[in-house]
């Protein structure tokens, strides 16, 4: 069992005609989620795992997916188990 969890947010950039399939995509990345999105493709989008190894393949992913231009990292947590997680 990991002894930390990763919250980390990003700004994502897609052209406009890639939104709704980059939308789609990163919806179906477990632990994640599309906050806000702009016309011109841009996007508020967290990922949530429970260790680094995983949040490095998440984040790999969502940088690479199709359409997608950019991934900037704007936030990134680390959580202890005992730390009470925001929003519960």
């Amino acid at each position: 069992m990991s002894n930390e969890y990763h919250i980390s947010s990003f700004v994502v950039h897609c052209l406009p005609d890639d939104i709704r399939g980059v939308r789609r995509a990163i919806g179906a990345m477990e632990g994640s989620e599309v906050h806000a999105c702009t016309d011109d493709g841009k996007m508020v989008v967290t990922l949530e795992r429970d260790n680094r190894t995983d949040m490095q393949v998440a984040m790999e992913a969502l940088a690479t997916l199709s359409g997608v231009l950019s991934a900037s990292l704007t936030y990134h947590r680390v959580e202890a188990p005992d730390e009470p997680r925001e929003n519960q």
